[in-house]
């Protein structure tokens, strides 16, 4: 899996970001502004006078091929938000196996240790091992919760 600056982005992908970044800003918004009432000002600069059908149809042109780059960029977006989704979960899984491991060694390590004046010791290294186990859990559920919420937007 690529992480997002490594993902092989090809010129159309790279070609509709730029259109919808710029799409998505003020200066679009200022020079349509500016294009748009200049044109109904003029009546079309003398070809296109009101209902202005002319503007009308390069307007609608103009909105399809817009939504058509978001929709580009989105399907991009969520395709590296699945690559890294993926990755999480991988990792998660195999930090869940590392615990396991770790947890059944420190349980043989404690089974090992019944000498009676070590005794008290080994209660304190159980209560530290539950709270770490506590500690990992809660933890783990965090960032597993934080990941879902990001991936549900």
């Amino acid at each position: 899996m690529k992480s997002i600056k490594q993902a092989k982005v090809s010129l159309q992908d790279k070609i509709a970001d730029i259109i919808t970044s710029f799409a998505g800003s003020m200066p679009f918004v200022y020079i349509h502004t500016i294009l748009f009432a200049a044109w109904i000002s003029t009546s079309g600069f003398g070809r296109d006078s009101f209902p202005f059908n002319f503007l009308t149809m390069t307007v609608s042109l103009e909105a399809i091929y817009l939504s058509t780059f978001v929709m580009i960029s989105q399907n991009k977006q969520a395709a590296i938000s699945e690559n890294n989704n993926k990755r999480f979960q991988r990792v998660m899984l195999t930090d869940e196996k590392v615990d396991l491991k770790n947890e059944t060694l420190i349980k043989e390590l404690l089974s090992k240790i019944d000498i009676e004046h070590l005794s008290p010791m080994k209660k304190q290294l159980e209560e530290l091992h539950q709270e770490f186990v506590n500690k990992d859990i809660l933890v783990t559920k965090i960032i597993k919760n934080k990941y879902e919420r990001k991936s549900q937007n």
